[in-house]
């Protein structure tokens, strides 16, 4: 039995998605943003939640991280704040920030948001694939007659514990860091994956979320191409697989975020398929690793977000 209907999460409006095991708030007004994300046999809460017990509402170009840093939000045309083509991209991308069109088609949710800076409009939509696969089909469309670049970053933080591992294929294996932090070094220090060596020398295994010191902030990118777009979460204590699976050739890119109370004293951590690399567009372009949509055209993604035990 799929239910779709209006309620609310917290002190906002919500669209709800359910099924036998799954259910998922939506929030149309912030962002149409992924407020919740729960496995119902276990009543298991995947994404973390406001530290405040309630959504503030941002202003567009607002900066992101003085608002709610929960849930799943989309990052587009960028992740950093920058400049392209005279105009100011704002931090963490234009969408997150401000009401979307949604409505409620069928079996479907669908929403929709035309950006500000660039000539673009960005479509999401979302229903049960099964009964524990959540599909989320996007589309980002060129209005104009002109070649526009983007970068598009999933931004889902989940929740975690000392039993929770990093789940990987396994021809990632090599990675670079972009955040400085006393475990990994400098932006830049490339390691091995699972098995990294420390700025002491020490050899580390970063798929468990635990070998991360407290107090500290971590982000690094894989360089490996995946063959196959299939990441996610391991929650031991509840036997809980949380699954991302895409298309790696349309998504190539793949970074890890992770808070250990280093940023805001929040825990933390989101696995970030992206379409560029890394962050910031105008660095994307710099790298030549950039999604670019010719006049006019559509480019078109999905990811399939699952729950199992075992």
């Amino acid at each position: 039995m799929i239910q779709i209907k209006e309620g609310k999460h917290l002190n906002m409006d919500a669209i709800i998605m359910k099924n036998k095991h799954l259910e998922i708030r939506l929030l149309p007004k912030l962002g149409f943003k992924m407020a919740s994300f729960k496995y119902i046999p276990k009543d298991k809460e995947l994404l973390f939640q406001p530290t405040k017990g309630l959504y503030d509402i941002p202003f567009y170009g607002a900066a992101f991280e003085e608002y709610d840093t929960s849930g799943l939000d989309e990052m587009i045309p960028t992740i950093d704040k920058c400049d392209y083509r005279g105009n100011t991209l704002p931090d963490h991308g234009e969408v997150w920030s401000v009401p979307w069109n949604v409505e409620i088609v069928g079996k479907s949710l669908k929403g929709n948001i035309k950006l500000k800076t660039l000539p673009l409009i960005f479509y999401k939509s979302l229903c049960f694939h099964d009964e524990n696969t959540i599909k989320v089909e996007y589309k980002v469309e060129n209005l104009e007659d002109q070649e526009i670049e983007f970068l598009w970053a999933l931004h889902g933080l989940n929740v975690f514990d000392d039993k929770t591992e990093i789940i990987v294929p396994k021809e990632a294996k090599n990675i670079i860091n972009v955040h400085e932090n006393d475990l990994l070094g400098e932006v830049g220090r490339k390691n091995s994956f699972p098995i990294a060596k420390d700025v002491e020398g020490n050899f580390i295994d970063l798929t468990l979320l635990k070998n991360y010191k407290d107090n500290r902030c971590y982000k690094y990118y894989f360089l490996d191409q995946l063959e196959e777009g299939n990441v996610g979460l391991y929650y031991k204590e509840e036997n809980i697989l949380y699954t991302l699976k895409y298309n790696s050739k349309k998504i190539p890119y793949l970074g890890i975020w992770i808070t250990k109370g280093g940023f805001k004293g929040e825990y933390n951590c989101a696995i970030e398929p992206s379409t560029g690399y890394y962050d910031s567009l105008e660095l994307a372009i710099k790298n030549d690793k950039v999604t670019k949509l010719k006049p006019y055209e559509q480019f078109c993604w999905s990811i399939y977000m699952g729950v199992k035990e075992g």
